[in-house]
């Protein structure tokens, strides 16, 4: 009877393991999906600071009108 309470026992944790498994992997699909949103947002911000930033190289010149002479 031993070996029967056991094997019992065994299967029991098995069942119990593969439903906390289950839940673990379904946490983990929606994880999944809540980054790929993160991603698509971050690209989004990261073309939008691309676009608006000046070209390399070029130097961003504010020409001051006030003082008379033409320095720009």
């Amino acid at each position: 009877m031993t070996v029967l309470k056991d094997i019992l026992a065994g299967l029991k944790t098995a069942i119990e393991l593969n439903g906390k498994v289950v839940a673990v992997s379904d946490g983990v699909k929606a994880l999944a999906e809540e980054v790929r949103d993160m991603d698509r947002r971050l690209v989004r911000v990261e073309t939008v600071i691309e676009i608006a930033r000046p070209a390399e190289g070029a130097v961003l010149r504010i020409a001051d009108r006030g003082r008379g002479d033409d320095r720009t």
